[in-house]
């Protein structure tokens, strides 16, 4: 029986060790990273266990994140990022979009130095204290200690840099982008991270260099992050480097998403939701594009549904008379409530009508419905693209004398053209036989197949 009760003990303390391990992974008290795994057991945790894990550790290590917030591996259309996150308030994380801007690739501390070495920034401290601010700087000053000293830049990009920044697919559109409000740069040696706070407007974080992860949390959760009780409204008093569940034990009711942002990505942070954001090692650069939210509601706000006051708070309710906490919470409820009602953005300047193209269908002078006239003043392509148009057999090797081109530029479905093609590319690797053989022979039948087959060849090698 001692036996059996032995047996019984090891394999209880070895079930008890392996949990702690992978509770430290997850809940990351042992320094590592975040991971998705974590949310395959969605098993409640207890307020002991939620204590022991995130008790004087950073932010988020109480328990692990609800969502890795979504990542899409391509840009989407305005519309479509609109009505499906931006309306309904759910973050997303758009990867390696900002690798095709100019400044991916020209924002070198060198070039910036040349360029804009002699603009005055503000700077921060990477304790991010907003009260004891240092100094601004020229850029050229800051760019030559700044991977020495605890110094970060943060201001509105210059407007000579706006010149290398694309403004997002997502965006453009004039619902959207007649809505900005402003644009930030961001540039550091790393290893900095930010209080949990909100942003009023919404917010696409674009990192250009380095990495970062973001810890984001619902408005409904605004109470237990002590909303009320922050010096400075929209900031909250929780430390993200070390919580004292003992002060403040609301934490432990907050679930929360994680992103995870490599070089190029994007991150839509919605608004009014509280984001806690940790640089990197290394060299960082990011910036932020804000915009002013739902521009619709003047219309179709009225026509919302009431919120039920009583009924809306997922973490805590403040009992005060006048709290920010819970207008933040209320004001979350109301944009999932209003969200279905949404309309979807018209993006008018996205909406090219098909008579502004030409078709290879297109017959007679006016070509895609539009006169003449009309054509010469419209960017519809270069001279090259207008013979690419009228010479699709260009894709044979020109360089061979023997080539098809000359031969089939009159009528590329003459017969006689056809066999030429089919006996050159017997004889040449050719990329025009790949290109344009599926397309000639197409919707030939048997009966004339067999007659091109059967006439005399004019290809001679």
């Amino acid at each position: 029986m001692a036996k059996v009760f032995l047996v019984f003990l090891l394999c209880a303390l070895t079930r008890i060790s392996s949990q702690d391990d992978t509770n430290a992974a997850c809940h990351g008290t042992d320094g590592s990273i975040y991971s998705p795994d974590c949310n395959t057991h969605p098993a409640e945790l207890t307020k002991e266990q939620m204590f022991k894990n995130g008790h004087m550790k950073r932010f988020g290590a109480h328990r692990p994140p609800d969502h890795i917030v979504e990542e899409l591996p391509y840009m989407i259309a305005p519309e479509d990022f609109h009505t499906l996150y931006v309306s309904r308030h759910k973050p997303v994380v758009i990867k390696g979009a900002a690798k095709y801007w100019p400044a991916y690739t020209k924002w070198t501390d060198e070039y910036l130095t040349e360029k804009f070495g002699d603009v005055t920034f503000n700077m921060e401290t990477k304790d991010d204290d907003k009260v004891n601010l240092p100094p601004s700087r020229k850029l050229k000053d800051f760019l030559k200690v700044y991977q020495e000293k605890d110094l970060y830049l943060v201001d509105e990009v210059h407007p000579g840099m706006r010149e290398d920044v694309i403004l997002p697919l997502c965006l453009r559109c004039e619902e959207m982008s007649s809505k900005f409000f402003v644009s930030y740069y961001w540039h550091s040696s790393g290893n900095t991270s930010s209080s949990l706070h909100i942003d009023t407007d919404e917010n696409m974080l674009c990192v250009i260099r380095g990495s970062k992860k973001a810890i984001l949390v619902s408005p409904v959760y605004s109470n237990d992050l002590y909303a009320d009780d922050a010096n400075l409204l929209g900031v909250s008093p929780v430390p993200a480097d070390k919580v004292d569940l003992e002060k403040f034990p609301r934490v432990m009711n907050v679930r929360y998403h994680l992103a995870n942002m490599e070089e190029g990505d994007m991150l839509y942070l919605p608004q009014m939701w509280w984001h806690q954001i940790d640089s990197g090692g290394g060299r960082q650069q990011a910036v932020a594009l804000w915009w002013k939210s739902k521009p619709w509601w003047k219309d179709h706000g009225k026509h919302a549904p009431p919120v039920e006051a009583d009924a809306v708070f997922e973490g805590s309710k403040s009992e005060r008379k006048y709290s920010f906490g819970n207008a933040l919470a209320l004001y979350e409820t109301w944009v999932n409530d209003v969200a279905p009602l949404a309309p979807r953005l018209k993006c008018e300047s996205q909406q090219a009508r098909m008579s502004e193209f030409r078709f290879e269908t297109d017959k007679g002078d006016n070509w895609g419905d539009n006169p003449d006239e009309d054509w010469d003043g419209q960017n519809h392509g270069s001279e090259e693209d207008e013979s690419e148009h009228i010479d699709p057999l260009c894709d044979f090797d020109r360089t061979n004398p023997l080539n098809p081109c000359p031969m089939c530029m009159d009528d590329d479905a003459d017969q006689r053209c056809i066999r030429y093609i089919l006996d050159y590319c017997q004889v040449y690797q050719d990329r025009g036989c790949v290109v344009q053989l599926p397309q000639l022979l197409n919707k030939i039948s048997k009966e004339e197949f067999e007659n091109i087959a059967a006439m005399e060849s004019p290809f001679h090698s």
